[in-house]
């Protein structure tokens, strides 16, 4: 028996020997790990319809111009939680459901878990902040998705989701959100990127396994991100990386992040940057079959408090989505700003998203295309140096490429929660609210990238008529929920 620590870190597909062994010990995590059988749940997927499995579901929007919304969602019981499905689903015409995981689960901790659902249970209030899926186990996740119409993502942000997405799979949950690199960024402050991959990589072959036995499982890839002002190229490189980990252990489909930053040309620019990049560099690892989606996620930082507010964020966002293509909003509730949002405020918010979305449908409204072709341009400049010089470090390798590019700078965001990034990249909004480098760190950023971004922060610094300094950096974080995007 060979100790997974010895194992050469790689992208390379593990082995059926390696992936068994490992099995054995994440099914005993819990004991509705013994409920997993992979023959049964793929005998259950293949008796869904075909648009009840989230990658069937998103390649027919992506053919047929379909848009797709989700929401965002779960609560701690059984029955609070298929109540709140079918709600979304009927009240807010969800296309895809989710079911978010709770922290416990997120951090193994299945026994506060397993408490905390008694005392749910019993008391009818929702103590945990959202579905604890492995104390449900396979028997009760598979009611839940058995009491709705529409596919499920699971939506789990944690550096150890193999016993987790065993469990949903079983279930017949048919996709879920994903990435080494988005969550040990995000959320985790000590775990290394190489036991973070390591772990993605066993869930990753888990699909490969359901794909190979006629049953796609789907993923959303978050590439890298905070509740912050980011560069969309730097998610835009480590989705790629993160795609190209996934598909090297056989998954296919992959639905992509393009975050909302507030700049219409730039928020626009950065959907078909993202996706005519990712395109490119899978062709080029010979993954000629993946199918790739862009999802606009909305605004991830602080929301107005004011209701009314975010609906005008929210159907903000839905027009600079719909102006760029975009194949589906994933969307915070328009009561994001004043706590836990309710039911009736997730589905008040799809039916607004859908009818910006039922408006905008065959229109073919354009921005100025000569700024978006310019601001297109320049990301994709950006993002192609960033890969070619994390590749060449990492010897072509994705995996390696990741964990030398982050322990080296070449790789990093600013405010990350973890002490793995070195926090040397800065950026602030320009004069028409687009974000820019500040300070690029040791990101390889191409310098003609770089004079543009100097020369957008220039107009910003001669209407300020001094240099922007930390307390405009720290305005522009806060400033969409103040209701513009630059203070002026």
């Amino acid at each position: 028996m060979q100790n997974k620590n010895d194992i050469p870190l790689s992208v390379a597909r593990w082995d059926d020997a390696r992936f068994d062994e490992e099995r054995v010990r994440v099914l005993s995590g819990w004991a509705t790990g013994a409920e997993v059988d992979m023959d049964e749940a793929v005998a259950f997927h293949q008796k869904q319809a075909p648009l009840a499995n989230v990658p069937r579901k998103r390649a027919w929007a992506k053919d047929t111009g379909n848009v797709l919304i989700q929401p965002l969602a779960g609560v701690t019981t059984l029955a609070g939680h298929i109540e709140l499905m079918q709600y979304l689903q009927d009240s807010g015409g969800a296309s895809i459901l989710p079911t978010q995981i709770d922290s416990q689960t997120r951090n193994l901790q299945f026994a506060t878990a397993q408490k905390k659902l008694e005392e749910s249970t019993s008391s009818g209030n929702e103590l945990l902040n959202g579905f604890p899926i492995v104390n449900h186990g396979v028997k009760g996740t598979r009611k839940v998705v058995e009491a709705v119409s529409v596919p499920i993502e699971m939506r789990i942000g944690t550096v150890s989701p193999q016993l987790p997405a065993e469990i949903a799979f079983a279930s017949g949950i048919s996709s879920m959100t994903a990435g080494p690199i988005y969550y040990t960024v995000h959320y985790s402050r000590d775990a290394s990127f190489a036991s973070a991959i390591a772990n993605w990589q066993y869930v990753f072959r888990l699909i490969g396994r359901y794909r190979e036995r006629g049953v796609p499982i789907g993923l959303q890839i978050h590439g890298i991100g905070n509740s912050t002002p980011f560069p969309n190229t730097l998610l835009g490189a480590c989705c790629v990386l993160e795609v190209l980990i996934a598909a090297a252990q056989g998954a296919r489909s992959f639905s992509l992040d393009a975050r909302f930053m507030g700049s219409m040309v730039q928020d626009v620019a950065a959907v078909r940057a993202i996706r005519a990049v990712t395109e490119d560099y899978v062709r080029r690892f010979g993954y000629d079959d993946c199918v790739i989606t862009i999802d606009r996620k909305n605004w991830s930082g602080r929301y107005p408090e004011d209701v009314a507010s975010s609906f005008g964020l929210i159907c903000y966002n839905a027009v600079s989505g719909m102006l760029a293509g975009a194949n589906e909003f994933i969307s915070n509730s328009v009561q994001e700003g004043v706590g836990i949002p309710t039911k009736e405020g997730n589905a008040e918010t799809l039916r607004a998203i859908r009818q910006v979305i039922g408006l905008m449908g065959g229109q073919n409204a354009m921005l100025n295309p000569a700024a978006v072709e310019e601001e297109m341009a320049y990301m994709k400049l950006e993002m192609e140096a960033i890969l070619d010089t994390v590749l060449d470090v990492g010897d072509g390798d994705p995996v390696l490429a990741t964990v030398r590019a982050f322990e080296g700078g070449l790789l990093d965001i600013p405010f990350a929660a973890s002490r793995q990034c070195k926090g040397e990249v800065m950026v602030a909004r320009d004069l028409e609210g687009a974000v820019r480098y500040l300070e690029p760190g040791r990101v390889p950023v191409p310098a003609s990238v770089l004079a543009y971004h100097r020369q957008c922060l220039a107009r910003r610094e001669s209407a300020l008529g001094r240099k922007i300094d930390y307390n405009d950096i720290v305005q522009d974080i806060f400033s969409i929920s103040q209701g513009h995007l630059v203070k002026r």
